[in-house]
């Protein structure tokens, strides 16, 4: 028995994912260019967690009172020797 075998163009599947990584990346080197954020010299105004502060702002530290850990919380030393001795379940499964 003779069995042809056709060789699948997987150069066709390439090519079109080629084009499609150079278009995401055409995509992405125009959305850095042209994102509308920069300042006269050229450099984007950002601030790290600034929300929509100014550009001429710097960051102050917020001072205020120290975290206080409630009125449920305790502070006692541990136990030394742990609740149970030994872990024994309640229910055992059936064989």
């Amino acid at each position: 028995m003779i069995t042809i075998r056709i060789r699948t163009k997987r150069r066709g599947v390439k090519s079109v994912a080629a084009v499609l990584a150079g278009a995401a990346l055409a995509a992405a080197a125009l959305t850095v260019v042209f994102d509308g954020r920069a300042n006269v010299d050229g450099h984007a105004n950002v601030l790290a967690g600034s929300g929509d502060a100014p550009g001429s702002t710097t960051y102050v530290v917020p001072v205020g009172p120290v975290m206080s850990m409630g009125a449920t919380a305790t502070e006692t030393t541990p136990p030394s020797a742990p609740a149970v001795a030994v872990a024994t379940p309640s229910m055992k499964a059936a064989a």
